[in-house]
């Protein structure tokens, strides 16, 4: 049986879950995901969840599951012709890195719609493309906590708790993967590329859905988060809790 995202190349230099969790996802779907990595040492993905006792690491193998891995130096000329020739072709190029990084060494979307007009350039950051944050890099509990979630996993007049998984990160990384298959269904109906931006923080503002629509019509911080406060389980996101825990 043919895959549906069969013939779809991506190449990506990506790191920890936002954007390999999403490229995972197309991979499962039949994309050739080709992964840029840092010669020597990888993508920092490596280095997390070491155990001594277990030979793989499993943080790495889960979120790059499908994924062809390739070690490439961008600070060198051949380094850039090699990620050139294989954006030519490609359907998709995205990448995660620190503000800033792209534009340095000559993969922002600017340097690579030359190489290849219809290209699917998909930018991740932490805060978006705008605003006083978004030349800043952060992490998973950093958008928790930027986008209200912490403050509702603490206990009433506790510290700010982020979840016990990578829920900006994982939010993010479904996000992504909506955004690409978009881009991608666009460059089919017309033969063009784009520029996709997307951010941690942007996943964080769509988990907290209605308690970031009251802040804005009602101009009450106080009542954002009270509905679900507490250590109960919320089925509705109402008042009452449907399961006391």
């Amino acid at each position: 049986m043919t895959r549906p995202l069969e013939g779809v190349k991506c190449v990506c230099n990506t790191a920890n879950q936002q954007g390999p969790s999403a490229f995972a996802m197309m991979a499962d779907l039949g994309a050739e995901i080709i992964k840029l990595e840092p010669p020597g040492t990888g993508e920092r993905g490596r280095r997390i969840y070491i155990h001594p006792e277990f030979p793989l690491n499993l943080y790495y193998e889960t979120n790059n599951r499908g994924t062809k891995c390739l070690s490439l130096n961008f600070q060198l000329e051949k380094g850039r012709e090699i990620l050139y020739k294989l954006v030519k072709d490609a359907n998709v190029f995205a990448q995660n890195l620190r503000p800033g990084v792209a534009e340095r060494y000559g993969f922002a979307y600017e340097d690579l719609v030359k190489v290849n007009p219809s290209i699917v350039y998909l930018n991740m950051t932490t805060y978006g493309p705008d605003g006083p944050l978004a030349k800043s890099s952060g992490t998973d509990g950093a958008a928790q906590a930027a986008g209200g979630l912490a403050s509702l996993f603490a206990d009433e007049g506790g510290r700010m708790m982020t979840g016990r998984h990578s829920v900006a990160d994982e939010t993010a990384a479904l996000v992504n993967f909506g955004a690409v298959l978009v881009g991608l269904y666009h460059q089919k109906m017309t033969g063009e590329g784009q520029k996709i931006d997307t951010s941690l923080l942007g996943g964080q503002l769509r988990l907290m859905g209605h308690s970031v629509a009251r802040v804005a019509m009602t101009g009450n911080v106080a009542l954002a988060g009270k509905e679900i406060s507490g250590r109960r389980a919320h089925i509705s996101g109402g008042a009452v809790p449907l399961i006391s825990a």
